[in-house]
């Protein structure tokens, strides 16, 4: 399959307008959003650690719920599904019904695979999925539970698998230090707007291989400046991207992601 490559929308796709105002824009999105989040609180203990589970504000969970219906679920397109959302179940639940029925959630955490639309996935098997969904979306959504090449480079290998041949839409979150990776991968770039993850120690972006104008604008949310996670973005090396784990379970160490975090912060200052 060719890589995914850079997707660009005209007039002529189909393209349907979004209203992001008033009824029905972001503000409502993110009061829907946070009716899930209050229903699935975090959990970090016992075996539930292991799953890494973090979830993007509602107002985030908006705003990336928003780029999908932008560019794939009011667009005219011949895939027999609209966005399968990898890992991301945050996204996936914040839409309607109707909505979820055109789409696919894959998650390994069985406590969220009872509904409708749920495929259970585990990414050590990264194609280890019904013959129905191979090349059958316009778009993939990724939020995988660890940083590294090693992960990513599966999660790619679904992407691939999920899309067309002739490619499709991606979005993906990670840190900035995986840019060059990603870039790789994936031929995606990190955008102006950063996730906002209330209880994760250090600043994700969002990644697209498409231009998303809802990601031009920075998040309000989030403190850091983006032009100088950009900058970093340029600056950074693959290697930079790989960073220890720790753990059975393949669990972040989190003290090395804040120091890195830190020196990223100083040297953005200096």
């Amino acid at each position: 399959m060719k890589p995914p490559g850079l997707q660009h929308e005209t007039a002529s796709s189909g393209l349907k307008p979004l209203n992001l105002c008033g009824f029905g824009g972001l503000t409502a999105m993110a009061a829907e959003a946070n009716g899930w989040l209050q229903a699935h609180p975090e959990d970090h203990t016992g075996r539930a650690a292991d799953l890494n589970q973090y979830w993007y504000s509602s107002a985030t969970i908006a705003t990336l719920v928003g780029v999908v219906r932008e560019h794939v679920l009011r667009v005219h397109h011949g895939c027999a599904f609209d966005c399968a959302f990898v890992s991301t179940p945050s996204l996936f639940f914040s839409l309607t019904a109707a909505e979820r029925a055109g789409c696919r959630l894959l998650e390994y955490d069985e406590t969220l695979c009872s509904a409708d639309g749920c495929v259970r996935f585990d990414f050590h098997r990264p194609t280890a999925l019904p013959q129905e969904l191979r090349g059958a979306f316009k778009c993939v959504v990724i939020d995988p539970p660890f940083i590294t090449r090693d992960v990513w480079q599966l999660y790619a290998q679904t992407a691939r698998h999920l899309l067309p041949e002739e490619g499709g839409l991606l979005v993906l979150t990670t840190v900035i230090e995986n840019a060059p990776m990603l870039a790789e991968l994936l031929d995606a770039r990190p955008n102006v707007y950063l996730p906002s993850i209330p209880n994760l120690p250090y600043q994700y972006s969002v990644y697209t291989n498409f231009k998303a104008p809802l990601l031009d604008s920075p998040n309000p949310e989030v403190p850091h400046d983006p032009a100088a996670f950009l900058a970093s973005a340029n600056a950074a090396t693959a290697s930079e991207a790989e960073v220890p784990l720790k753990g059975a379970g393949h669990a972040y160490d989190f003290e090395a992601m804040i120091e890195a975090e830190l020196r990223r912060q100083g040297a953005a200052s200096a």
